[in-house]
């Protein structure tokens, strides 16, 4: 016997499992598989059979309209995204046996069943569908033969084949009555097509042959389309050539019914009720027959026994097919229930277990043989009073619940399960309850272990403050998973630890936490939290013994308190960061239910990480704020010291330069130019140490400033005035846009310290180019911008150069020390201003610098400026 072939993607298809695959291919109905975007991934002889080993492998959603298909009842064609698969792809939803009529392999017509269902992997997620495709195409072929009167019950009796009952009835008619027997029968596209012809005389069996593919067409005017369409018998007792010409359908058709020579004819339905299937025509050549209306009552009654003997064997028919169907679901279902990953199970109406799978079994802990005819309680006691309480809800209601919670506290630690539970019906009929049980306790534990994580990380990141973060920790770790905490760090000589932190559950056993806290191990100790300490390795102590607990004590004294704070479980967990250990965390559970285990372990370390993290932040963030504490108040020092000796040293120099001016000679004019390059250095000097003041003044928050009305356009006009030789020196030309007086709330020194800074980047960076000012109102501010036409500032780095220290790059890299803006931008802050840089708004080569500061405002009843 050879073995049923179908279509199976080789290795790559999820179906793996050999038992399926023979399974699948010894369904008498078609079976399909597909992934998410509807490409084939399996399907069964049957279904190669049904439609085509090509049409499968090429089917994909987006080629689903290509299949066709129609809804029986309107005879509209399936849209591609109508196919049950399609829509069980789009709503994860079972769509059970939909009638559809189809043009299958070989554009034969079909009727089927078609079923579609979601397959998932063990995790959930969505594998793709199963498509089940029942062909009833022989069930909707209503015609069957039946035997003629009495005499042809036996003969109608001996088979429930249709084709081979017609072909027995046109054997039959032939005995009794005709002369010749035409059987005509509805086939699946609605048409009349000719089963069987017969003639009494085998002489004129090839000539009645050519009239088979002559079968009347269903809806047109003929004698034949009219019995078929009303069901009624007629007699024709003599047949003329005008009958002829009514029945023939071509030329050749006339032409072979003609040289038959038929006499007299009776045309019967073939009708159970008002379903019509098919017809007989019974035909005498004899020129001494006629049929007569008594012939036709016995021809009818004929016919009615034949067209119930068809039905019959119509019946029949279905009867097997259903028969196989319900053991192919059967035989589906049990190796579905055998293989599921979830547990599954079925009720009846007393709430008494008839069908669970070994998933279930294995859930409740009881072998499955023992689960059927026991109700929830009767198999678990109370433990199953919620679960029988649940059922009887859906029995009565007849709604499904879904995804209702259920925790088992049996075991070594709770189980929780998602249960879903929905009526089963047949047809109309109420048969019980069908339950769906998958576990969900690893997914509840990651979402809970998560939202652990995530609280950890938001709490440890409010402080940077060391001790805070300790507390926090403490808090975290007794509120998500001990009864309480202690934390020992270590102190500064990086031996002794001391103990800083304590949390408990309760008051009692924070009373005797408090009594711990002067217990934490010295060096040396052969205790279990110094191995932690040395090795920088977790220790977890499932259960606390005798030996364990004399691991932990210090002494008689400590020993006590141990006892009656009561561990029953421990986790140690060293503070590791940056190579380095900080500290301890100690965890434990009193419960005599909660023993900790390796994932609770990994999550305390997990936070234990993230906390030494946080801790040693806050200590680099202490030690740096000392650090710069202590870098600005030696700045400020430094050039407090600084300022007197070089104010002493310029004013030796000026006076010299005063002495050689007095006494001109070569010799005279070669040491002035040499004490003027020495002038300008001091000059330089002086301004660096004032930057340097300024920045420890700012850094320390000691810059104060003398606020007052500043009228900005004589200030801009006055400075450039007073810098009018340096621009000069550099080539500038200063052009000042200042038509309107503009009065500021600020400090007049500090704000030309502020331009002057720009002015003199400007010649630095453009010189030989015009430098132009503005100063505008805007709104309550007041505004001067600084526009150079040098190489500009990129993007980037707008930002960047108001940092202190920044400075640019090429040939004049050296020539600052990168703290003019952002001084310049500090005093404008300062000022309840701003300063910023920004490309030339006209468009062009350069930069525009604008300062911002707070316009003055008179006393109340006086005009604005």
């Amino acid at each position: 016997m050879s073995e049923p072939t179908g279509t199976f993607l080789g290795e790559s298809t999820p179906v793996r499992h050999e038992w399926l695959r023979t399974v699948l291919q010894l369904l008498p109905v078609g079976v399909i598989i597909v992934d998410t975007g509807g490409r084939l991934l399996a399907a069964n002889a049957a279904a190669s059979a049904l439609w085509g080993t090509r049409a499968l492998e090429e089917m994909g959603l987006e080629r689903y309209g290509l299949f066709e298909a129609y809804w029986p009842a309107n005879g509209r064609r399936l849209r591609g995204e109508e196919w049950a698969t399609a829509r069980t792809l789009r709503t994860r939803k079972t769509i059970s046996n939909e009638e559809v009529d189809i043009v299958g392999s070989g554009g034969a017509r079909r009727t089927i069943l078609n079923s579609s269902a979601p397959l998932y992997t063990e995790d959930g997620d969505m594998l793709g569908a199963v498509n089940v495709n029942v062909d009833i195409t022989e069930r909707k072929a209503t015609e069957r033969a039946e035997f003629f009167v009495s005499e042809a019950s036996r003969l109608l009796a001996e088979s429930l084949d249709w084709e081979t009952t017609l072909k027995a009835v046109a054997r039959l008619a032939t005995l009794e009555w005709a002369d010749y027997c035409m059987v005509d029968v509805l086939d699946t596209d609605e048409e009349l097509h000719r089963l069987v012809v017969t003639a009494k005389d085998p002489r004129k069996q090839a000539l009645l042959d050519q009239l088979m593919p002559f079968p009347p067409e269903s809806g047109s005017d003929t004698p034949l389309a009219r019995v078929f369409a009303q069901g009624r018998p007629v007699l024709v007792s003599d047949i003329t050539g005008e009958f002829l010409d009514l029945l023939a359908r071509s030329p050749e058709h006339r032409r072979v019914m003609e040289a038959l020579e038929p006499r007299s004819t009776m045309l019967l339905p073939l009708a159970v009720g008002e379903r019509r299937f098919g017809l007989i025509n019974l035909v005498s050549a004899s020129p001494a027959r006629r049929y007569t209306r008594r012939d036709l009552a016995y021809a009818t009654e004929f016919a009615r026994r034949a067209a119930l003997a068809v039905e019959s064997a119509r019946l029949y028919r279905e009867a097997r097919s259903a028969l196989r169907e319900r053991d192919a679901t059967a035989a589906l279902l049990e190796a579905f229930f055998a293989a599921s990953p979830v547990g599954m199970g079925f009720v009846n109406r007393g709430l008494r277990y008839m069908r669970v799978n070994s998933v279930v079994a294995e859930n409740n802990g009881i072998p499955m043989e023992r689960h059927l005819g026991r109700t929830p309680r009767e198999l678990m006691g109370e433990a199953g009073a919620p679960i029988e309480d649940l059922l009887g809800r859906v029995l009565a209601t007849e709604e499904a619940v879904m995804d209702d919670p259920v925790e088992y506290v049996a075991g070594p630690e709770p189980r929780t399960f998602l249960a879903t539970y929905f009526p089963v019906r047949a047809g109309a009929e109420l048969l019980g309850v069908g339950g769906i049980v998958r576990e969900v306790t690893e997914q509840r534990r990651m979402e809970k272990h998560l939202r652990f994580l995530t609280d950890a990380t938001t709490r440890l990141a409010t402080s940077l403050d060391w001790r805070t973060t300790v507390r926090n920790v403490a808090e975290l770790v007794v509120a998500q998973l001990a009864d309480y905490c202690l934390v020992d760090m270590l102190a500064e000589d990086g031996e002794h630890l001391e103990r800083v932190e304590r949390q408990a559950r309760n008051e009692d056993l924070q009373v005797q936490l408090e009594r711990s806290m002067a217990f934490a191990p010295p060096p040396g100790a052969d205790t279990t939290l110094r191995r932690v300490l040395e090795t920088g390795r977790s220790a977890l102590v499932a259960e606390v013994d005798e030996h364990a607990l004399r691991n932990f004590a210090l002494d008689d004294e400590h020993r006590d308190i141990l006892e009656k704070l009561k561990p029953r479980s421990v986790m140690v967990v060293p503070l590791m960061a940056r190579g380095r250990t900080l500290g301890l965390i100690s965890a434990a559970s009193c419960s005599p239910t909660r023993r900790f285990n390796t994932r609770d372990l990994a999550s305390l370390e997990d936070l234990a990480w993230r906390a030494a993290l946080a801790v040693d932040n806050a200590r680099l963030y202490r030690q740096a704020e000392q650090a710069v504490a202590a870098r600005d108040e030696f700045v400020a020092v430094a050039t407090h010291e600084l300022r007197t000796p070089l104010s002493a040293l310029h004013l030796q120099l000026a006076s010299l330069q005063r002495t050689l001016d007095k006494q001109p000679s070569a010799e005279a004019e070669r040491l002035g130019q040499g004490l003027a390059g020495a002038l300008r250095q001091a000059d330089r000097l002086t301004r660096l140490v004032a930057h340097l003041f300024d920045v420890a003044r700012l850094g320390t928050g000691q810059m104060s400033l003398e606020l007052g009305a500043v009228e900005l356009s004589s200030l801009v006009h006055a400075l450039v005035a007073r810098m009018e030789e340096a621009l000069a020196t550099a080539g500038c030309v200063a052009v000042v846009h200042a038509d309107a007086p503009v009065v500021a709330m600020a400090d007049r020194p500090r704000v030309e310290q502020v331009l002057m800074n720009l002015l003199t980047n400007a010649m630095k960076y453009a010189p030989g180019l015009p430098v132009e000012l503005y100063v505008e109102r805007d709104a309550d501010r007041a505004l001067i911008a600084v526009r150079d036409w040098g190489p500009g500032i990129p993007p980037e780095s707008r930002e960047r150069i108001f940092e202190r220290f920044a400075r640019a790059t090429g040939k004049h890299a050296r020539a600052s020390m990168g703290l003019g803006l952002y001084i310049s931008r500090q005093l404008a802050r300062a000022h309840g201003g701003d300063l910023y840089v920004e490309p030339p708004p006209e468009g062009g080569p350069g930069s525009r610098f604008v300062l911002y500061l707070p316009r003055w405002k008179k006393p109340s009843g006086a005009s604005q400026d």
